[in-house]
């Protein structure tokens, strides 16, 4: 069956009547108005012409040889393909008995002869639009059951919990991923106070409450009780919809508040490792450091105390100040305090200060020199740039032998320099290894802490050199 565009705007009308003064009549009425009209003069003929081609209405006469209208109006409303058609009978039968079995084999409307063009017209057009908003309605409807069906189907199949409550917080309906989750099937939640079962403090169900009934679309992290007993991280949006329900989202976040847990103890962790290392670092560069100048000092006054006494009590009340300030310093330490040597001075006047206990009555001259103007460094940086310095003078103290060690401080625009310098014995530096010590191993550390580079050059025989570069920018 085909069903061409209309070449009128009013429609396609066929006119079954086995008279032909009455197909001439009805069709002059019809196509006067704008209609595009075909005439049949029997049943069978009609039939087949409706197949080829679908008109959008019928008017039928009744009293037709072979086949009268009734049987026709059967024939076409058993067929699935033309059962939509409006049928109008048309006959000068007018007993009560025909219309009503007119109307009861699936005929819109009955016009009795003779009759009137202008009634003909307004039935004709009154049926016309009833077809086409029935037609219009069938396919909005088909429209409204494919997109319920994908509604359904995305319903069912998001992964996220969703919910359906009234505006007293009942739940109405939930998905497939909420009856997973919280182990309560559809029909079980047709029988509970699913809020209340999930929350069963009321002053955390009172909150929880709050926060479906503002419906702000903001999350918030839930943690609600399941079917067996346990209770789940989630986490909640909600929102309200135009009808005075609200749509309540779901996840479980289970997994991210465990991971975060797990980061979070991996942090403190590291924190705690940080902390050990820290400590550490700041025992050898106060407690061991001072514990070398101490045993340097007092194996001097030992060799000395018979042969000169007085240079013997100097080199013990030296020993004796460096442990008083190690032990300062070493409290100070445990309490993350700023070292004293800074809190009392300068850097460069605290790098002397060192160098100055350690080469106490020794051969090795030290000198300091700031080149620009010196300007505050971070206190962080300040601290790590001191227990640096102080650790290439311990080495230099212990393994140089040298006679002039050059302190420099270098004070640019762009970048700190920190430089140490001897003219001792030096070593190979392909030998060289930072895990061959602790103190130069934390000097690497405490040089990566701050973003600095760390450089160290020697020759056997040639000095050595600790280069310490801080950009500032």
């Amino acid at each position: 069956m085909t069903n061409p565009q209309n070449t009128s705007l009013k429609g396609n009308i066929l006119i079954v009547d086995d008279n032909p003064a009455n197909l001439d009549l009805l069709s002059g009425i019809l196509s006067e108005q704008g209609y595009k009209v075909r005439l049949m003069p029997d049943g069978q003929l009609a039939l087949m012409s409706v197949q080829s081609t679908r008109p959008d209405l019928i008017l039928l006469d009744i009293l037709m040889p072979e086949m009268d209208g009734y049987q026709v109006c059967q024939e076409l409303k058993a067929d699935e393909r033309t059962k939509d058609i409006p049928v109008i009978f048309v006959s000068a039968v007018h007993e009560v008995f025909d219309k009503v079995k007119a109307f009861s084999l699936g005929g819109v409307d009955y016009i009795t002869k003779p009759f009137e063009a202008k009634e003909v017209l307004a039935r004709i057009e009154t049926q016309l639009r009833i077809s086409r908003l029935s037609k219009q309605l069938l396919e909005q409807n088909a429209r409204l059951t494919e997109q319920k069906e994908l509604l359904q189907t995305i319903f069912d199949h998001i992964p996220v919990m969703v919910t359906l409550y009234d505006a007293n917080g009942r739940i109405q309906l939930v998905n497939l991923e909420s009856e997973r989750v919280s182990g309560w099937s559809h029909a079980e939640l047709e029988n509970i106070d699913l809020v209340a079962e999930c929350f069963p403090d009321p002053e955390y169900r009172q909150g929880v409450l709050e926060h479906m009934f503002a419906a702000t679309g903001k999350w918030q992290d839930l943690k609600a009780r399941i079917r067996d007993g346990s209770y789940l991280d989630t986490s909640w949006a909600n929102i309200r919809l135009s009808n005075g329900m609200s749509i309540g989202i779901g996840q479980d976040i289970s997994e991210r508040v465990a991971a975060a847990l797990r980061d979070r103890k991996q942090a403190q962790e590291a924190s705690l490792l940080e902390e050990r290392n820290r400590m550490a670092q700041e025992i050898h560069d106060t407690l061991a450091q001072a514990f070398t100048g101490i045993i340097v000092h007092l194996g001097t006054a030992s060799r000395k105390i018979t042969v000169d006494p007085v240079a013997a009590q100097e080199h013990i009340k030296v020993g004796r100040d460096l442990a008083r300030s190690g032990l300062t310093e070493a409290r100070r330490s445990v309490e993350a305090l700023r070292p004293k040597l800074l809190e009392d001075g300068d850097l460069c006047s605290a790098l002397v200060r060192l160098s100055s206990q350690m080469f106490f009555h020794s051969s090795t001259h030290t000198i300091c020199e700031v080149v620009g103007e010196a300007y505050p460094l971070p206190q962080e940086v300040e601290n790590n740039v001191l227990r640096i310095g102080q650790e290439a003078l311990t080495n230099a103290f212990k393994y140089a032998k040298a006679s002039e060690i050059r302190i420099e401080l270098v004070y640019e625009t762009t970048q700190f320099i920190l430089r140490i310098k001897d003219n001792g014995q030096g070593f190979e530096i392909d030998s060289f290894s930072v895990e061959n010590g602790f103190g130069l191993m934390g000097m690497t550390e405490r040089a990566d802490r701050i973003g600095a580079k760390l450089t160290i050059q020697s020759q056997p025989g040639r000095g050595t050199e600790v280069v310490l570069l801080i950009d500032r920018e």
